[in-house]
């Protein structure tokens, strides 16, 4: 037991890391198959399309695993009632759905500020049921310790998703954006069909170890973890429905649009690429909580959050640093056909939306905690809390001309920051835990190190080449190097014992 959670968080880290590569490969040259007007347009459908998504399967995964994780631990239940009340509910709620997309999307779309994601609403509408029942299946492998099949789904998914979805915008766009657009998701869908049918098929030799008569609340619970899941979406949506509509009181609509594109969906897949790390952690993290905290052992559960923060801390805060020193290059390589313009505004709008990493991070995991605590509710009202806060900043800031779309993205970064340190605060209350000081010193110290070589690298390099080497090779004198010689959470006992163990075969 005592390394399932961090092999879990490998597997899955592994597998997000490769999906979110995959997603780069896919969403880096979709935006420059559709430009940045495309690219806003996909946003705004992908953005109604992830709400509904949430809406469906939001809790769905995460109540599974949660549920079967305890009747693991308390020996009574019944996983395969748990898992087949998943599936159908997922079923007839995205199905719902499917049916608003086809019958309304036109009018959503109109009410978005641009009629041209009409025709994708109907093919999100198709892909929505095969996404939202894929939950109950991952959830059930989850609640097991059992990774693997999430992560392989994830690689199926964003594989075919990069393959289809890229051939169909490519042929499509040329006729009309809208189309381009279109073939996008058409993508999408046939990635999420071939990811079910997947998991369908090895679902099939699944032995269920638990089958009396369950007790389990498994609406209920999920109907607080999807009412927790659903406050960011909903902050995403208003975003698409808002943004674009007060650019375009000063910009011309196709702009507007486009600016939009360069934060929802350029910066943002910059930004969310890192953030793999912390999703492996929480989707790892919740079932051995609940496991821990249903045999009542509070120690470990503590000691697993506080490695878990520190695993997070020391991979993103470089990840922060990289993007915030290294914004316009990095666009640059990414995005070669962006004009100088859109260049400038996507760096400052990347530099601005770098720290709400760390912030994503720590959000992520105490949400975990506080859900395997039975408090999701407590992350509801911080959330809808903090999304309060960004909708006022959103129509304060977005509305002045000098300020415009990077009132977005500092409206994001608040919308984190204070989801973070609120639901800190609200953890530390209910199971107090605590980074040792000399490790928060020498973190720290590592991180102004680094920070330090980044900008003697930007100040004193001009060529890409020239910069990936000296910040490469810095970062290995200056940080990689000092977290194995101090043993930072046992790096290099851990990697010491797997060479002892090799050498005994």
């Amino acid at each position: 037991m005592k390394n399932t959670l961090f092999q879990g968080s490998l597997i899955l880290m592994g597998a997000g890391f490769l999906g979110k590569l995959l997603g780069a490969f896919y969403r880096i040259p979709l935006s420059n198959i559709l430009g940045p007007e495309g690219i806003g347009i996909y946003q705004m459908v992908f953005s109604v399309f992830s709400l509904a998504l949430i809406i469906s399967c939001g809790g769905v995964s995460t109540t599974v695993s949660h549920k079967v994780a305890k009747i693991r631990a308390s020996g009574s239940g019944s996983e395969k009632q748990v898992f087949l009340k998943g599936l159908l509910y997922s079923f007839f709620v995205s199905l719902f759905f499917a049916n608003v997309f086809v019958l309304l999307g036109e009018k959503i779309s109109l009410l978005q500020g641009s009629a041209e994601g009409a025709t994708a609403y109907i093919i999100a509408g198709v892909a929505l049921i095969f996404s939202s029942v894929l939950s109950s299946f991952r959830g059930l492998y989850q609640g097991h310790q059992n990774m693997l099949p999430t992560a392989v789904s994830q690689i199926i998914e964003q594989t075919f998703k990069l393959v289809f979805g890229l051939i169909f915008s490519f042929i499509f766009v040329k006729q009309s954006l809208a189309l381009g657009v279109m073939g996008a998701f058409l993508g999408i869908t046939l990635a999420e069909i071939i990811s079910f049918v997947y998991l369908m098929l090895k679902t099939r030799k699944f032995k269920f170890s638990r089958e009396g008569n369950t007790k389990e609340e498994f609406f209920k619970t999920n109907f607080v973890i999807t009412s927790t899941a659903l406050v960011l979406p909903l902050v995403i949506v208003f975003d698409s429905f808002v943004v674009v509509n007060i650019l375009s009181g000063f910009l011309p609509a196709p702009e507007a649009t486009a600016l939009f594109g360069l934060q929802s969906g350029i910066v943002s897949s910059i930004i969310n690429f890192p953030v793999v790390a912390s999703v492996a952690v929480s989707l790892a993290l919740l079932p051995m909580l609940s496991y821990h905290l249903e045999s009542s052992n509070k120690t470990l559960a503590k000691d697993a959050i506080q490695k878990m923060c520190l695993v997070c801390f020391a991979i993103l805060i470089p990840c922060v640093l990289i993007l915030a020193f290294f914004a316009k290059d990095i666009l640059l390589f990414l995005y070669p056909s962006l004009s100088a313009e859109y260049l400038n505004v996507a760096s400052i709008l990347l530099q601005i939306s770098s720290p709400q990493i760390v912030f994503i991070a720590i959000t992520q995991i105490m949400t975990s905690v506080l859900q395997s605590l039975n408090k999701p509710h407590l992350v509801t009202f911080t959330l809808l809390f903090a999304g309060l806060a960004k909708a006022i900043l959103v129509f304060v800031l977005v509305s002045k001309e000098s300020i415009g779309i990077f009132g977005m993205a500092i409206s994001t970064l608040v919308f984190y920051g204070i989801s973070a340190g609120v639901l800190v605060l609200c953890v530390q209350k209910h199971l107090p835990f605590f980074l040792e000081k000399k490790v928060l010193f020498l973190g720290g110290a590592m991180c102004l190190a680094l920070a330090t070589l980044f900008f003697g690298v930007n100040f004193f390099f001009e060529g890409l080449f020239a910069k990936i080497i000296f910040a490469g090779l810095g970062f290995l004198l200056v940080y990689v190097l000092p977290l194995y010689l101090s043993n930072f959470f046992g790096i290099r006992n851990f990697l010491v014992g797997k060479l002892k163990a090799r050498g005994t075969k």
